[in-house]
């Protein structure tokens, strides 16, 4: 689709976006410490994701009461520590590095969309020349910025800052990719929008709701997404969970009295036999469904019977098609199968209708706009 461009530049993290390197510098890092007699946990690693190696080293010695500058021959100063980590680390990660999935796809789109193209880590410049390089892909920066060099590392805003300042363009016109929450703070602190990839485990969590998109995987970034992204439409957001029920009523006059006029919901689309409400952020339909409790009632909704009492979740788009071809790897009938309605209008939805084992309707959905969720 053609686009009005909202961005003069895209900014991506390294470590845990471009390549799977966290696992390795939790090895190194394991490796490390234990030379030193420290005993690190993985809630400890999380917790310095973001960070950058000479930070966490010192961070290694104070909570372990080392001191920083070493002890002689004994231990090593900190300096001396996180350089060694960071050595292990390219040595681990280059062994078999390769782009994780989606990376190369979303740099072709950026490019494509003439935006110019950075990265920013928290890495040492060395890590992040031997990584990118060895990914093949060390050519697609214009700049390759450490936070090595600066005064402030993540969650700071100072390396967006200054990767901003470097290409020439105003902070507000970037578009950055991050993995780590520190990355995020630090790319929405510079005043960016953020587009997060947490992975999977942290992709339903609150704290990245600040962010424009939030995604399991560069993966799931499609063409139609990026391009709504670089016009300023807001997709829907797996970090800004909003549920989607549907409940049968027998009177849709008392209904909208009682949701619109004593809730005091606004009130969205309807039709002759059902009613949407914006019930304080989340989706609730009412169908009208006369039938004794226990019936299987459907109302026509464009050609196709949709059980009047279901639930389910409002995805992004890229989330909607991963759960569509889960439920098809697995088998299931599908009660109506996926389908995209008012395609290339404003309330562009994608939709689908599964049974549980129960019998329970469950439908999933996903706005390509997300601003249109509870529109006229």
């Amino acid at each position: 689709m053609g686009v009005t461009p909202r961005y003069d530049a895209a900014i991506f993290d390294m470590d845990g976006l471009l390549v799977e390197s966290e696992s390795k510098w939790r090895i190194a890092e394991f490796e490390v410490t234990a030379s030193l007699g420290i005993d690190v946990d993985d809630a400890y690693f999380e917790s310095t994701m973001g960070m950058r190696m000479a930070e966490i080293a010192v961070k290694w010695f104070r909570d372990h009461g080392l001191p920083v500058e070493g002890d002689g021959a004994a231990i090593p100063p900190a300096a001396e520590v996180a350089a060694r980590t960071v050595a292990r680390t390219i040595e681990l990660v280059i062994a078999d590095a390769e782009p994780l999935p989606g990376v190369l796809a979303t740099l072709d789109r950026c490019r494509d969309a003439g935006l110019r193209v950075a990265l920013c880590s928290s890495s040492d410049l060395s890590m992040i020349e031997a990584i990118t390089d060895a990914l093949g892909i060390g050519e697609r920066f214009e700049i390759r910025h450490s936070a090595q060099f600066d005064a402030h590392g993540k969650p700071h805003p100072e390396p967006y800052l200054v990767t901003a300042a470097e290409l020439g363009v105003a902070p507000g016109r970037c578009l950055v990719f991050e993995d780590s929450l520190a990355g995020c703070v630090s790319a929405t602190a510079a005043g960016m929008s953020v587009v997060a990839v947490p992975g999977r485990d942290a992709l339903g969590s609150g704290r990245f709701g600040f962010c424009a998109l939030s995604l399991a995987s560069l993966d799931q970034l499609d063409g139609d997404t990026f391009d709504r992204l670089c016009s300023g439409v807001s997709p829907s957001s797996a970090s800004r969970p909003r549920f989607h029920l549907a409940i049968g009523v027998d009177d849709l006059d008392r209904a909208r009295t009682f949701y619109g006029d004593v809730l005091g919901c606004a009130e969205g689309r309807s039709a002759e036999t059902w009613i949407d409400f914006d019930l304080f952020g989340h989706q609730v339909v009412v169908h009208l469904d006369p039938a004794p409790r226990g019936e299987v009632t459907t109302n026509d909704v464009d050609g196709k019977q949709v059980p009047a009492e279901h639930f389910g979740a409002l995805l992004p788009v890229g989330l909607w098609r991963d759960v569509v071809d889960r439920l098809r790897a697995a088998g299931t009938t599908f009660l109506i199968e996926p389908n995209v309605r008012f395609a290339g209008e404003a309330g562009e939805q994608h939709t689908t209708f599964v049974l549980d084992p129960a019998g329970n309707a469950l439908e999933f959905k996903a706005f390509a706009d997300d601003r249109q969720t509870f529109a006229p």
